[in-house]
């Protein structure tokens, strides 16, 4: 399943139960209240039960305080694994590394998906 958030800027994909896939737009600022429509979407999405997400972050410029607050304050995010490249990837990552939940940086999508499985309740 996939659904669109933040005014087109983001999209979600359900991977497995509990288990979601952010994408962004190039070129996105992830301003609070972006992260608030991707944070009510993803628990829709998840159908509100405590959940993983892996966060393609390598198209994003910045993620603005109120959106780190945002993300870092949710706690029905289990982990969540920020997928990047480059060394400016890895700044905004550990921008948002002060969460109620584990945050992780990830330059491999499979390893990332392992580690996020590897939180998630046994089914």
């Amino acid at each position: 399943m996939r659904v669109s958030a933040a005014e087109g800027r983001a999209t979600l994909n359900l991977l497995r139960p509990a288990l979601i896939r952010l994408t962004w737009a190039p070129g996105t600022e992830v301003q609070e209240a972006d992260a608030r429509d991707v944070l009510r979407q993803s628990l829709e999405l998840v159908d509100h039960v405590p959940y993983a997400v892996l966060v393609d972050m390598r198209h994003i410029t910045m993620i603005n305080a109120g959106a780190r607050a945002a993300y870092g304050s949710e706690t029905m995010v289990l982990a969540a694994a920020m997928l990047g490249l480059t060394p400016v990837d890895r700044v905004i990552a550990a921008s948002v590394q002060q969460s109620v939940h584990e945050v992780r940086f990830f330059t491999e999508e499979e390893a990332a998906l392992a580690w996020l499985t590897s939180h998630l309740p046994a089914s």
